[in-house]
């Protein structure tokens, strides 16, 4: 029985294999933390999809895997797996890898200035990004002087307009974490009201820092929201991940106003859907300037 690298969100190709809980020779329940995955997206423990024997490992700990390539083979069968399933509590279908909410170790930066593992892997992807995706982009300087945010963040206030523009539900967010960026996605981003959206990206900027995110919390992202400005850059031109259409990216707010610039897959976006498509941001977050919701 093969125990295969899961595909933990949607956009996902591979990842590295951190850690092993269990080494060749342990009975192990099906249902218990057998491995643990790094990936650019999220850090999470896989349970054993199996009841049985841990009889080889394919893939040590610190090596990169493709999703669906085997990582480590059981076997199945015998008085030592019936042993294990007899006291297993857990019912998931045989086979069926499964991602836990359990925090794994938070990132630790690399010492003497090098790249940590999540950034090497970042940059990795992102120099895909430039040879596999054709870049697109455009920018608007957006007058936000008009907006009481009232307690809520300025991010929030972008991922709701781009959910709108979009009519999409999940957006994601860009968190800086010790060692690297994750892109949790903020669920109901249309239809929630700014300051609800502040205080889950807010939650989830906290989980990503501890580790505590889980596949659930990274997958689905109709489009990613990066919030350059925040340290005080006023323009910048992020390179589109692969498997996402769009990334938003607000500048730096000075005197009421800021640039707002929209990365693009030309995959999906032509130029004039592109412009259309950030004009109607724009537009949403003029409606926000009156209403605030």
């Amino acid at each position: 029985m093969n125990v295969e690298f899961p595909r933990l969100a949607d956009t996902l190709v591979d990842g590295t294999v951190s850690a092993w809980y269990k080494q060749p020779g342990d009975i192990v329940k099906r249902g218990e933390p057998l491995f643990a995955v790094e990936t650019d997206k999220v850090n999470t423990d896989v349970e054993s999809p199996y009841d049985g024997v841990l009889t080889e490992i394919l893939v040590p700990e610190g090596e990169l895997a493709e999703v669906g390539q085997v990582l480590a083979r059981f076997a199945g069968g015998g008085a030592a797996a019936q042993a294990a399933s007899a006291s297993s509590p857990h019912a998931s279908t045989p086979g069926e890898h499964t991602a836990v909410s359990r925090p794994v170790q938070a990132h630790v930066p690399a010492a003497n200035g090098g790249l940590t593992p999540m950034r090497r892997r970042i940059a990795e992807r992102m120099t895909q990004a430039r040879a596999t995706i054709a870049q697109g982009s455009c920018a608007r300087l957006v007058d936000v002087s008009g907006i009481e945010r009232r307690g809520a963040s300025w991010t929030a206030y972008f991922v709701k307009a781009f959910a709108q523009a979009l009519e999409a539900d999940r957006i994601g967010v860009a968190v800086e974490v010790p060692g690297g960026l994750v892109v949790p996605v903020v669920p109901d981003a249309r239809d929630a009201s700014p300051h609800d959206i502040s205080a889950r990206i807010t939650e989830l900027a906290e989980r990503a820092r501890t580790g505590a995110l889980t596949a659930v919390d990274v997958g689905g992202a109709a489009a990613t929201v990066t919030n350059v400005g925040a340290t005080g850059t006023l323009l910048a031109f992020p390179l589109v991940a692969p498997g996402e259409p769009a990334i938003l990216a607000p500048g730096a707010i000075v005197d009421g106003r800021c640039w707002l610039a929209l990365c693009y897959d030309r995959a999906r976006y032509d130029e004039y859907a592109a412009d259309h498509l950030l004009a109607t941001v724009v537009e949403r977050l003029d409606s926000l300037t009156s209403t605030g919701t």
